[in-house]
C-alpha cells in the first residue's frame, strides 16, 4: 500500500467508483468520496471496505455550528468512515465537536481551497493566501485535528514550522507533467510537493480519467519513489 497517495473520485457514478475501487483501493492510503455517498448513504462505505479500500475518506466539507457538526461527523462515524474533513475557518470549537462526534475517524481541516488564486483570497479574507493559510493551520493545531489540506504552495510553510510539529499535511492540486490543471490554480508536481512536506497527495482525474487507471497510478508512483 502507498501511504502518500489518496485517491479522489467525486467525479465519478457510483459502479464507477466502485469499479476503480476492487482495481486500486489495496494500494492506496485512502479513497476519497463524496457524491457516492449523498446517492446511496452508507451502503456505498461497505463496498468500498468489500473492495478492498483500506480507509474512506468522507470528502464533507463539514462548515456549521458546533453541535451541527458534531451530529454529522456522528452519522459518518456510525456509517464507518475513517476519515472526514471539515473547514477551518468554522473555528476551534466546530473542529473540536467533529473530533467529539468522531473519536475513532481522522479529521482534516481545509484551509484555503487550491481553486482559489492569491488575488481571491485577499479579497476574501483581508489578508495575504499565506497569511490566512497560517492562521487557520494555527487553530487546527490547536483543535487537535489530525491534519490539515492546503496547496503544494502553502504546504513548505507549514511543514517547516515547529508549531504545527505532529499535524498531516495533504495536499491536493497536484498533477503529473502534461496532465490539464481544470479548476486548481495552485498546483504542483507530485514530487515538489511531497519535498515540500506533503505526508499524502490528493490524486484524482489524472488516476480517474485515464484510459487505463493502473497503469496510470503504477507511473504516478514511479514519479515519486
Amino acid at each position: 500500500m502507498n501511504e502518500k497517495i489518496v485517491l479522489a473520485t467525486d467525479d465519478l457514478s457510483i459502479d464507477a467508483t466502485i469499479e476503480l475501487a476492487e482495481k486500486i483501493g489495496p494500494r492506496i492510503y485512502a479513497l476519497k468520496i463524496h457524491e457516492a455517498y449523498d446517492a446511496i448513504g452508507p451502503g456505498v462505505v461497505v463496498q468500498l471496505k468489500q473492495a478492498g479500500v483500506h480507509r474512506v475518506w468522507m470528502d464533507a466539507k463539514l462548515h456549521d455550528i458546533p453541535n451541527t457538526v458534531r451530529l454529522r461527523a456522528r452519522a459518518y462515524a456510525e456509517a464507518d468512515i475513517d476519515i472526514i474533513s471539515v473547514h477551518a475557518s468554522g473555528g476551534i470549537e466546530m473542529m473540536k465537536a467533529a473530533r467529539e462526534g468522531a473519536p475513532n475517524a481522522e479529521i482534516y481541516a481545509i484551509t484555503v481551497l487550491t481553486s482559489l488564486s492569491p488575488e481571491e483570497a485577499q479579497a476574501i479574507y483581508g489578508r495575504t493566501l499565506e497569511e490566512e493559510v497560517y492562521a487557520l493551520a494555527r487553530l487546527a493545531k490547536d483543535a487537535g485535528v489530525h491534519g490539515v489540506v492546503c496547496s503544494p504552495q502553502e504546504v513548505a510553510m507549514l511543514a517547516k514550522d515547529p508549531a504545527l510539529a505532529g499535524l498531516k499535511f495533504v495536499v491536493p492540486g497536484v498533477r503529473s507533467a502534461g496532465i490539464a490543471l481544470n479548476d486548481q490554480k495552485r498546483t504542483a508536481l507530485p514530487k515538489e510537493a511531497l519535498a515540500a512536506g506533503a505526508t499524502h497527495l490528493v490524486i484524482g482525474r489524472q488516476v480517474t480519467t485515464a484510459h487505463d487507471p493502473l497503469h496510470a497510478l503504477d507511473a504516478l508512483e514511479e514519479e515519486i519513489v
